[in-house]
């Protein structure tokens, strides 16, 4: 389930200048609310099958950038030239989320920047999306920028973006231990998948806790994409997000084109035959 938080600008607060990095204290308020509300957090998770673990960094849903009409930006600021915002927030799980999203959100004033400029944010509304039906090729555009990483000869960590050789199965590896994860066993249905780039990759750099001794920087992508697989995956893409550091606001992505379905081949949701399995 997908749903849009329209949010106001509340600028007479602490002014209307956000830093260009913000995604980590967007995390932040997302989660601090999940926080807030525990115990309707286990029984949203309970109701749907699902176990929590000590933090939040689940898989089953993801969220977007802020949309933001009219900018401007000077340096590492954004000014923030219009009264409203937007954001998207999906879930996988369905059973109860509609009331969980209202319980979360509806009404919540939360503030996003670092020490040198902030912008408080007030959700006015709350917007169910429509449902999409996943046929099994879709055309999609990143709602936030696209993480993947690989291992270098040293053992460390680099940063990829659509031009790396192997893009494609870093994309479907990725999808495929997300099934795993949510449904504690490997996807094991024949699908044939294909993946391909329709315009040119933004690479965007990303401050992680700026100004702080645990400051880091991570590179994403934003661009439009082709990709053909099972329904299903489509679904788990969709509404969970693809690549590293989702929990982050990361890998968030929108349908701009999709086939009909073909009631024959698509996949309907596991039943949660297993116990529950721990979300990581």
């Amino acid at each position: 389930m997908r749903f849009k938080l329209v949010l106001a600008v509340k600028s007479e607060s602490f002014g209307n200048i956000l830093p260009v990095s913000y995604q980590y204290e967007l995390s932040a308020a997302v989660y601090r609310r999940i926080r807030e509300n525990y115990e309707a957090y286990l029984h949203w998770l309970s109701s749907n099958g699902f176990a929590p673990v000590d933090d939040f960094r689940n898989r089953l849903f993801s969220f977007s950038n802020l949309y933001i009409p009219r900018i401007r930006v000077e340096g590492d600021r954004l000014h923030i030239l219009v009264k409203k915002v937007q954001m998207w927030i999906s879930f996988l799980p369905v059973r109860g989320t509609r009331e969980f999203v209202e319980r979360l959100f509806s009404g919540v004033s939360f503030v996003l920047g670092d020490r040198r400029s902030r912008v408080e944010l007030e959700v006015e509304e709350i917007i169910d999306c429509p449902v999409p039906e996943f046929g099994e090729e879709a055309e999609y555009l990143a709602l936030s920028p696209i993480v993947f990483m690989v291992p270098r000869s040293n053992r460390s960590m680099e940063y990829v973006g659509p031009d790396y050789p192997t893009y494609a199965d870093c994309f479907y590896r990725s999808i495929l231990a997300k099934y795993e994860r949510i449904f504690g066993r490997p996807f094991e249905d024949d699908t044939q998948f294909s993946w391909n780039l329709l315009s040119d990759p933004k690479r965007k750099g990303i401050f992680m806790m700026r100004f702080t001794p645990d400051e880091s920087k991570v590179i994403g992508y934003m661009y439009k994409f082709k990709i053909a697989m099972n329904p299903l995956l489509h679904q788990i893409m969709y509404e969970t997000g693809v690549g590293e550091k989702v929990n982050l606001g990361f890998g968030c992505v929108e349908i701009l084109r999709r086939d009909a379905p073909d009631s024959k081949k698509e996949t309907p949701l596991p039943e949660k035959e297993v116990p529950p399995m721990k979300i990581i």
